[in-house]
């Protein structure tokens, strides 16, 4: 699962597995450590009701499951979600991630969706 920030958005992008896994209720997580024992964790869970927080170093996302489950059996590029926060309101994409055809091989995804138009990552 990457994760993308651009001013008050935040992108995941999940890969085929991680996209059945999601559907199929389990919760993912990653985890980006710093030196000094720091570290930055999002995880995006399945639940009733959408909801974002960040508390004691983690990102919590979660959609409902039957949207999920819709959106990965379906042809949809991404889930989007909007959030109350102040300033201005949080914006959530949950995103198949497509496959990275003419990059370095270090940045390719060989269970990324299939890319049908385009040729950037």
């Amino acid at each position: 699962m990457k994760l993308r920030f651009k001013g008050n958005t935040l992108r995941l992008r999940l890969n085929q597995t991680e996209v059945r896994r999601l559907a199929e209720g389990a919760t993912l997580k990653e985890t980006v450590s710093f030196p000094g024992n720091a570290g930055l964790s999002y995880a995006l869970s399945a639940a009733t009701a959408p909801s974002a927080t960040f508390s004691d170093g983690i990102i919590r996302i979660s959609a409902p499951l039957d949207a999920l489950t819709s959106w990965a059996a379906g042809d949809d590029l991404g889930l989007y979600l909007d959030f109350a926060a102040t300033p201005e309101p949080l914006k959530v994409a949950i995103e198949k991630d497509l496959e990275c055809v003419d990059g370095p091989p270090e940045d390719r995804d060989f269970d990324a969706f299939p890319r049908l138009v385009g040729k950037n990552c």
